[in-house]
C-alpha cells in the first residue's frame, strides 16, 4: 500500500543525503503509508498528538495508539513497513498519554542506535515534549526541517490514491442529493447538513469526517460557514460545500440551491457562473501556470458585471483538503498530468444572494477528466 510514494521519499531523502527522518504531519503519514484515523473532534484524554512515522535506510515504522490499529488497513503487511502499537485507554493504570509517548519514541529511536548525525523531521505538528524526545534521541542541531517538504511529491497522484479520490467525490455526490432533496422554504441550514452527513454515511458504511460549508444566501457573510439555525426563505438560495473524506483522502466541491422557485435575477447569476466554471476547466492542461487560470477566471466574472470572489479560484486535493497547486494569484506552479484540482467561481451579494460552483477534476495529457458527477444546475 503507498509503495510508490514511499519510493518517491526514499528518492527524496537520499537526494538530501538522509537515511533517517520522523514524519508527524497527518497528510504525510496518510500519504506514505494509508493510514487513516478517524477525525474525531475535541480533545480526548486518551490520545497523545499525531501518530509518528520513523523513517530509517527505507524501513517505515509507523507509531500509534492501539486503539488506532484498525484503521491501518494493513499497513503493516507490507515489507518496508512496521506498525507499532502503543497502549492507549487502560484500567490498569492511569491513563498517561505523554508518558506513554516519551517511552514508546524514546525506546524506538534507542533501538535504532540513532544518536546526533542529520535527521529529517518535521516539526510544526510535533508536541513540546515530542520535540524533547526528538532533541535528546536525535542530538539537536543535527535536525534537517522537512516542514512541508513532501508537498511537492504529492501533486501527482498514483492510481492508488486515484481510486480513493473518486470514492469521497462519490460520498460527496450523495451528499448534494440529499441536501437538494429535502430544501425548500423554512428550513434551516443545519437540518440540511445534517440529511447530507447521515446519507454520506449511510453510503460508506462508516462515520465520516465532513466539512464545509451550508450557509442561507441571506447571511451578511454569506460566502461559507458551519451551518446553524439560520432559514432559508421562499425562493431563497444556500450554498452546500461539502467534503467528505474516504479512507484519508478528501473530496470537495460545491452547489448551489433554491427552497422553492428563484427569481429571475437569481437564475441569471447562477448560469453566468455555471458559464464560468465552464470556462475556467476549458483553462486547464498541462504546462499552464495555476496564477494565469486565477487571473482569468476573477477576469471573466469582472468582465460580466459581478462581483469577483474574494477566494481561490481553486486549489489541489489528497490526503489534504487544501493541497498544490493552489490557483491562486501567485502561484507559479506548472499543471502536470495526474494532479488533481478544484475549480470553484462565485459572486456573492451580502445579506441577499450568493452562488458558487466546483468541480473536481483530473489533469490528464489533454484536458480533464471530471470526476464530481452531480449537476451543478438545479433548476
Amino acid at each position: 500500500m503507498h509503495a510508490e510514494q514511499r519510493q518517491r521519499t526514499n528518492d527524496f531523502l537520499k537526494a538530501r543525503g538522509l537515511s533517517r527522518a520522523l514524519f508527524s504531519h497527518p497528510e504525510s503519514l496518510t500519504w506514505l503509508t494509508g493510514f487513516a484515523p478517524f477525525v474525531e473532534l475535541g480533545y480526548s484524554p486518551y490520545t497523545f498528538g499525531p501518530p509518528l512515522l520513523w523513517v530509517e535506510d527505507g524501513h517505515y515504522t509507523l507509531v500509534v495508539l492501539d486503539s488506532q490499529v484498525p484503521y491501518t488497513f494493513g499497513v503493516g503487511d507490507d515489507d518496508d513497513v512496521t506498525v507499532l502499537s502503543v497502549q492507549g485507554y487502560t484500567v490498569d493504570r492511569p491513563i498517561r498519554p505523554v508518558e506513554t509517548l516519551r517511552e514508546a519514541l524514546g525506546g524506538l529511536l534507542r533501538k535504532s542506535g540513532v544518536r546526533g548525525g542529520d535527521v529529517g523531521i518535521e516539526r510544526d505538528t510535533l508536541s513540546m515534549t515530542e520535540l524533547e524526545i526528538a532533541s535528546d534521541a536525535l542530538g539537536w542541531p543535527g535536525w534537517v526541517p522537512l516542514d512541508h517538504a513532501l508537498r511537492p511529491l504529492r501533486m501527482v497522484k498514483t492510481e492508488e490514491e486515484l481510486v480513493k479520490l473518486r470514492q469521497a467525490f462519490l460520498l460527496a455526490d450523495v451528499g448534494y442529493a440529499a441536501a437538494q432533496a429535502v430544501i425548500r422554504p423554512g428550513i434551516r441550514e443545519i437540518d440540511v447538513w445534517g440529511e447530507l452527513t447521515s446519507a454520506i454515511m449511510r453510503a460508506d458504511g462508516a462515520r465520516v469526517a465532513l466539512g464545509n460549508d451550508c450557509t442561507a444566501g441571506t447571511r451578511d457573510f454569506n460566502i461559507g460557514g458551519v451551518p446553524g439555525v439560520v432559514p432559508v426563505p421562499e425562493g431563497g438560495s444556500i450554498i452546500v460545500d461539502i467534503s467528505a473524506i474516504h479512507r484519508g483522502y478528501s473530496s470537495d466541491g460545491c452547489r448551489t440551491f433554491y427552497a422553492g422557485e428563484p427569481s429571475a435575477d437569481m437564475k441569471r447569476r447562477h448560469l453566468f457562473i455555471e458559464t464560468a466554471l465552464d470556462y475556467a476547466i476549458s483553462l486547464v492542461r498541462p504546462g499552464v501556470v495555476a496564477r494565469e487560470i486565477d487571473e482569468k477566471v476573477r477576469a471573466f466574472v469582472r468582465d460580466g458585471g459581478y462581483p469577483v470572489y474574494p477566494h481561490h479560484t481553486g486549489h489541489g486535493i489528497g490526503a489534504s483538503l487544501h493541497e498544490e497547486p493552489r490557483i491562486v494569484p501567485y502561484n507559479d506552479v506548472v499543471l502536470e498530468a495526474g494532479m488533481v484540482i478544484l475549480l470553484e467561481p462565485g459572486t456573492y451579494v451580502p445579506g441577499q444572494t450568493g452562488c458558487r460552483l466546483e468541480h473536481g477534476m483530473i489533469v490528464t495529457h489533454d484536458g480533464v477528466e471530471i470526476i464530481s458527477h452531480y449537476p451543478i444546475r438545479p433548476f
